[in-house]
């Protein structure tokens, strides 16, 4: 009994070396007995600890787990690498496929994978839509159905200017905007580039160039650095305040009118044009608004005159 306990221990951990080989090259699943599983790459394995590097985003880490603690080992490829076979294995036009690959990419948690399949079934959609309808595809907006809104150019928010700097962002330098130089006379030999100091060898004043000026009299504002301008303290320096784009409502686009937002000239599937959202704050629908008339005060006549 002791030696077929012996044998079993035996066979079950060169089991466990004969994955942990197989496992070396490839990004393989460990199984924990806790239930845990580890996802990663295999660098060494000893008789009891094995290490194991783990890839998180774009930066990567090295574990440690005892050989004790795991259950089994299930060979196979990283998903990541998975991903990048299915999506290279994929057709430009196949939009079944990119939306099966969408849903794996959901199933298994990627989401920066499924991020850049959505982006690939919107454009594989006009690539359908420009071969159904070959002449009849709306130009302008590349049979998108949206144009990039001229109000914002695109950005979704407007900047209303600051009223005091006029949306610049800057104003006049309060140290030295005044004599428009950019800079101000040394305080050291005030403006004269040289100053008077006692010789004891001469036993009188000498003038001596002023060092902290350089002899020129003036030094750079430190204010602004020369510039003449510092940054507006209203705004901060941002030219105004960022506002919603009441043209496309923050949409950054609008919906192209010559195929009615459908991408296809005459819009022969009928497809509804999106309306965009209401902005804030407006509530009017049929010319009346949701806002209550302020009532107008009820001012009474003192009784006693």
């Amino acid at each position: 009994m002791m030696q077929f306990s012996r044998l079993s221990f035996v066979s079950g951990f060169f089991v466990i070396l004969l994955f942990l080989s197989g496992a070396a090259f490839a990004a393989d699943v460990i199984v924990l007995k806790s239930g845990r599983t580890i996802t990663g790459k295999i660098l060494t394995r000893s008789d009891k600890t094995l290490e194991v590097e783990m890839t998180v985003g774009k930066s990567t880490a090295t574990i440690t787990i005892q050989v004790s603690d795991i259950d089994r080992i299930e060979k196979g490829e990283n998903k990541d690498v998975e991903f990048r076979k299915r999506w290279s294995a994929l057709k430009s036009n196949d939009l079944p496929g990119h939306e099966a690959l969408l849903k794996w990419c959901e199933d298994n948690s990627l989401s920066i994978q499924a991020a850049q399949v959505r982006k690939k079934i919107d454009s594989v959609k006009l690539v359908l839509l420009k071969e159904k309808y070959p002449d009849l595809w709306c130009r302008p907006c590349e049979a998108g159905g949206k144009l990039s809104c001229q109000g914002c150019e695109g950005k979704g928010v407007k900047v209303d200017p600051c009223q005091r700097c006029a949306g610049s962002g800057e104003i006049g330098c309060r140290a030295c905007s005044r004599k428009k130089q950019g800079s101000l006379d040394c305080r050291r030999c005030g403006g004269a580039g040289v100053y008077e100091r006692f010789d004891p060898s001469k036993g009188r004043k000498v003038k001596t160039r002023c060092s902290t000026c350089s002899g020129k009299g003036k030094i750079e504002c430190p204010t602004c650095s020369g510039k003449q301008k510092s940054k507006c303290e209203d705004c901060k320096g941002e030219g105004g305040k960022k506002v919603s784009c009441g043209t496309c409502d923050g949409q950054r686009h609008s919906y192209c009118k010559l195929c009615e937002g459908s991408g296809v000239k005459g819009n022969p599937e009928k497809k509804a044009l999106p309306k965009p959202g209401k902005p804030k704050g407006n509530t009017e629908e049929d010319g009346k608004s949701d806002e209550k008339p302020k009532k107008k005060p009820v001012i009474k006549k003192n009784p006693f005159g």
